[in-house]
Parts: structure tokens; C-alpha cells; sequence
């Protein structure tokens, strides 16, 4: 039995046109100034791909291209059709392993992202943070954000009332309260990567009383001490913190981040422990937890009266200031607490 084949002899790109056959234990190679008796036992052959010719690789570069499939099976019948081989060619085993490749994609995605942003969240430089956090005002001052047109007394007042919470041991105030005004954004308050957190006016004026503030004050510093915005942030942008930290260059992340902050939405797990840590805090002060829940109360009644009159690219800036999933049942939760 003779096949046609292409040959080529590792050392140039040229193809050789020969003929193979077998004798005995040994594959004769024939073309034109070309003669080669190989021990069949010395030749690699591949396993089967697809439709592609079956290849045999010769000990010092050669090689030969054979497209007569069925024929190349059976002139050297089972060669490189190991077990590998028959699972590659299997729709079944392929079906299986594109399935066991998508749960491993989920299991990473969902479990081992997080625990690698909450690593990553622990190890990012405290000057990194607050450029984030300076990044995040000068960008927004110049497009949502405006001035604050509380009045200082006003501002004071709430800045005082959270400088005098009883903090749990060893836990921090934020690094800065900043307040803004944002027709835009309306009624809400922002924890931000480096501890600063932003309170809107319309939040302020949305409050029956000083406690509904402090309320919404130690949540927001709840998710400030679990560094949430940044592991939420690091989740969103892990391909892009990627490439940032190996080409040495953050100003690229830095100038996103506002942006990805804004259309952060946190998890219901991160909320749940901001809620809880407003709780107990809160409980540690004298405050009743229901202030947190009348102020989200609040808060739920806002947004769904301004988001319908909100233009397009204003909703999908609210979606962050809406993210507080399942708020009804947040509210139920905290009024039982």
C-alpha cells in the first residue's frame, strides 16, 4: 500500500512531494533525490486532530504531511490513536470539558476573585488610595458634583456629631467627610477607597434629624472598614489593575476609577456587614437602629420619585446610589434588630 505525502526535511521550508509505504518494521519514504528507511518505532506520530493531515515526525527535523486520512490509518492501523486521542475527538468528552472549564470559571469568579481583591484590598499603598480618592473629587467636581450649599453651622454639626460616636476598638473614623451638592445624584452618601466618604446635600435636608445621618454615617463607615468600594472596585477592574500593575503605570486606573466606583454596585454580603456594623455601632451610642431604617425608608422614596425624571446617562449614575439591593428587606432586618 502506497500513500502520497508531503515531506518536509527540517532544514528548509521546501515541500517534497513522496510516496510512503511500509516494509515490515519499517516505513519507506520515496521522492525525487530522496530515499529514507525509518524504523517505525523511531517516528513520532500525533494523535489525531480534527481534519487536519496526520503528520509523522522523524528523529532529526523531517517530517511529512499526509491528507489521506483513512489510508494513513491503515497502513500504520492504531498509530497515535492513544486514549487522548479518542477523548479529543469525542463530542462527549469535549461537551464535559467545556462544562468542568465554565464551572471552574464560576467557582474563580465567584469565590476566588473576591478573596483575591480582599487580599490585594489589604495590600494596595495608603497614598495609592487617596489619589484615588483626590482622583474621584476633581473628576466629578467638574461634571455631577457641585459645591455644597449646606451652611458651614450645618456642616460642622454633622461633621462633630460623628467625631463624638464611641468607636469599637481598634477602628477608624473616616479619613474626611466631604459634602457636595448633586441635582444629579440627589440623595445619598459615598464611601470611598481611601476612607473619604461624600454626603450630598439632598441627604442631609432628606433626614428628619441628626441620628438618621449618623446612621447612614456608620454604615457607609462600615463599608470604609472593610475596604468594600476598593475590593468591589478591584472585582470590576481586575483586568485593567492587571495590566496597570505590570506595565508599572496606575495613572491609567487612577483616571477610570471614578467612573467604575460610580457604577459599582455592592454585593448584598457588603451590605449586610455594613449593616451590621452600623447596628452595633450605633446600639454603642445610644441611637436606635430603626434610624437607619427610617433614613433608607427615605432614601427608597427618593430615588423612585427622581430616577424617572432623571435623563438616561443620569439613571446609570444612579445605579450606584441605588445599589443598596433588596432594601425592603434590609429595612425588615434592621427593625428587628
Amino acid at each position: 500500500m502506497w500513500l502520497t505525502a508531503v515531506y518536509y526535511d527540517g532544514r528548509q521550508a521546501r515541500p517534497h512531494p513522496v510516496t510512503l509505504c511500509v516494509e515490515g518494521d519499517k516505513l519507506l519514504l520515496q521522492g525525487r533525490d530522496i530515499v529514507r528507511r525509518e524504523e517505525l518505532n523511531g517516528l513520532k506520530i500525533p494523535p489525531p486532530l480534527g481534519s487536519t493531515p496526520r503528520l509523522i515526525l522523524f528523529a532529526d527535523g523531517g517530517r511529512c504531511e499526509v491528507a489521506d486520512r483513512q489510508g494513513f490509518a491503515e497502513m500504520l492501523q492504531d498509530a497515535g490513536n492513544s486514549a487522548v486521542a479518542g477523548m479529543e475527538n469525542s463530542w462527549w468528552y469535549a461537551l464535559a470539558a467545556l462544562l468542568l472549564t465554565l464551572s471552574l470559571l464560576a467557582v474563580v469568579y465567584l469565590f476566588g476573585l473576591p478573596y483575591a481583591a480582599r487580599v490585594v484590598a489589604d495590600r494596595v499603598p495608603v497614598y495609592l488610595l487617596e489619589r484615588m480618592d483626590n482622583q474621584f473629587f476633581a473628576s466629578l467636581d467638574q461634571t455631577l458634583l457641585m459645591p455644597s450649599k449646606l451652611a458651614e453651622e450645618r456642616r460642622h454639626t454633622v461633621q462633630d456629631g460623628m467625631q463624638r460616636l464611641v468607636l469599637p476598638p481598634g477602628q477608624d473614623r473616616p479619613a474626611h467627610i466631604e459634602f457636595r451638592a448633586s441635582p444629579t445624584l440627589g440623595a445619598n452618601a459615598f464611601a470611598l477607597p481611601g476612607g473619604s466618604v461624600l454626603v450630598l446635600d439632598d441627604l442631609v435636608n432628606l433626614a428628619s434629624n441628626d441620628q438618621e445621618i449618623l446612621a447612614v454615617l456608620a454604615h457607609e463607615m462600615g463599608h470604609v472598614h472593610e475596604k468594600h468600594a476598593l475590593r468591589q472596585m478591584l472585582q470590576a477592574s481586575v483586568v485593567g489593575l492587571a495590566m496597570a500593575w505590570y506595565i508599572g503605570d496606575v495613572s491609567s486606573l487612577l483616571a477610570v476609577a471614578p467612573t467604575v466606583l460610580l457604577q459599582t454596585r455592592y454585593s448584598r454580603d457588603f451590605e449586610r456587614r455594613a449593616d451590621a456594623f452600623a447596628a452595633e455601632l450605633l446600639r454603642a451610642n445610644g441611637i436606635p437602629v430603626s434610624r437607619l431604617a427610617d433614613i433608607l425608608e427615605k432614601l427608597e422614596a427618593a430615588h423612585q420619585t427622581a430616577a424617572p425624571k432623571q435623563p438616561v446617562e443620569s439613571v446609570e449614575a444612579l445605579d450606584y446610589l441605588s445599589s443598596h439591593p433588596n432594601t425592603e428587606e434590609r429595612i425588615k432586618r434592621l427593625r428587628g434588630l
